[in-house]
């Protein structure tokens, strides 16, 4: 899972992964729970869902690391981007985009700090835990937690018998979500459904079964 590999993706247009539409879970989410401020979506691509949470009035920070998808995002978005260095120790490191309440940090996840995130008051990832394979997943969720500290982590998984098929996306569990994210924070389940039949592609490459998780974590009080 080297950089190369997803820059490769995005050059051939291989990006199955990408929602033509609206997250519908995003959606019910964003309908049913309070959620307010500004809004992290990490490994971003050129997801609809940021332009969803424009218009619902948040201030949205995003990462990717192509910079293709995200002029592409842009220009979906119509919105004209200021572009300036990601610069840590004198050197630059990737780009950053600006336009109005959107900021997209262009460049590796692992490089983010929370000087470049601030104040952040809940997480959208829809695709990146399950972008990443289990080696990396440790460390991915270690660092959101020193990004977002006090914010919910609102995390969208799919779990199928990954025998019938190799990642990505791969398939990430309730259990493995939970010890990932370890006893100082609560899981709830805000849906789990078997999406096997919406899902003809993924029926083709042979899965039988194919289930969408949709987990809040909070911080337990203490």
């Amino acid at each position: 899972m080297k950089h190369e590999f997803w820059h490769e993706r995005w050059e051939k247009n291989e990006i199955g992964f990408h929602l033509d539409k609206v997250h519908p879970s995003l959606a019910r989410v964003v309908k049913e729970r309070s959620l307010k401020g500004r809004v992290f979506v990490p490994l971003c691509g050129k997801t609809l869902d940021i332009g969803f949470l424009l218009e619902q009035g948040f201030d949205v920070v995003a990462n990717e690391l192509s910079a293709l998808a995200v002029d592409q995002l842009f220009e979906t978005l119509q919105l004209t981007p200021d572009i300036s260095p990601w610069l840590q120790d004198g050197e630059k490191i990737g780009s950053c985009y600006r336009a109005g309440a959107l900021t997209v940090w262009v460049g590796d996840y692992f490089k983010l700090t929370p000087d470049e995130l601030g104040n952040i008051d809940w997480v959208y990832d829809r695709a990146a835990v399950i972008a990443l394979p289990d080696t990396m997943r440790a460390d991915y969720v270690a660092l959101m937690q020193s990004l977002v500290p006090e914010g919910e982590k609102w995390v969208v998984t799919l779990e199928y018998d990954q025998a019938e098929m190799a990642g990505p996306p791969f398939s990430v569990t309730k259990s493995e979500l939970e010890a990932l994210y370890g006893p100082r924070n609560r899981l709830s389940v805000f849906e789990r459904q078997d999406i096997l039949e919406q899902e003809p592609r993924f029926k083709a490459r042979g899965l039988t079964s194919f289930f969408q998780g949709v987990y809040c974590i909070k911080p337990q009080q203490t």
